[in-house]
């Protein structure tokens, strides 16, 4: 399930940090996987940890499902470049965290909208939910948007690393409809050609929204 070249994300187990680290898959073996040294997300420094040290990884396959395992830091190897050794999860031990392509996630985003068409003037507005896919807005009390509009929405994202994304996204207006109770107008996009690596910052997104919601669920048992 895990193939050289994936793209890997490290959170320590045991840290009073809550920073994140990036790598990928330098080599895969039968019980342990070496990877290239982890870089922190946030400031973008190569990282070093002691051997036996326990991380929560996470990965995204190809069908864009994000997978999570436990695994320990077992030593360093010089390759064709220097890497480490961490163990390899048993496929039993593999978490499947999203359950269908685009997981959509609530949340409460600013972003800011324009139209590509100059067809009325921009306006600020609040991401409702978000998938890789698209996303829904609250649209003002007075606006134009209609079905089939181009837009162009800057986002500003939140990650738990403490870093903050800043995405350019290409929209499509799919549907315009009326809000509960009458409240606000809302309008539904799906995201046009989007870069590979900013879907996979949306898809971290929606995964760490989808933790965070499990962590409040748990407590409030």
């Amino acid at each position: 399930m895990i193939t050289v070249g994936e793209p890997l994300y490290l959170e320590p187990l045991f840290s009073d940090k809550k920073d994140k680290y990036r790598c990928k898959v330098f080599d895969v073996k039968e019980d342990h996987l070496y990877i290239d040294y982890p870089s922190n997300e946030k400031t973008n420094r190569t990282e070093y940890f002691f051997d036996g040290t326990q991380f929560k990884a996470s990965f995204v396959d190809k069908e864009r499902n994000v997978y999570t395992f436990r695994t320990e830091l077992l030593g360093r190897k010089i390759e064709n470049i220097p890497v480490l050794m961490i163990t390899s999860p048993k496929e039993e031990e593999i978490q499947k965290i999203q359950r269908r392509e685009y997981v959509r996630v609530e949340t409460m985003i600013d972003t800011s909208v324009v139209n590509q068409n100059d067809a009325y003037p921009p306006f600020n507005s609040v991401i409702l939910d978000l998938s890789a896919g698209g996303m829904l807005l609250s649209l003002p009390i007075v606006h134009s948007v209609k079905s089939e509009d181009q837009l162009n929405c800057l986002v500003v994202f939140p990650m738990q690393s403490g870093e903050k994304l800043y995405l350019d996204l290409d929209c499509t207006v799919l549907r315009v409809f009326d809000g509960q109770a009458g409240g606000r107008q809302k309008a539904s996009l799906q995201f046009g050609k989007l870069a590979q690596r900013d879907r996979q910052h949306i898809i971290r997104f929606c995964f760490e929204q989808q933790l965070l919601m499990k962590k409040k669920e748990s407590v409030s048992l």
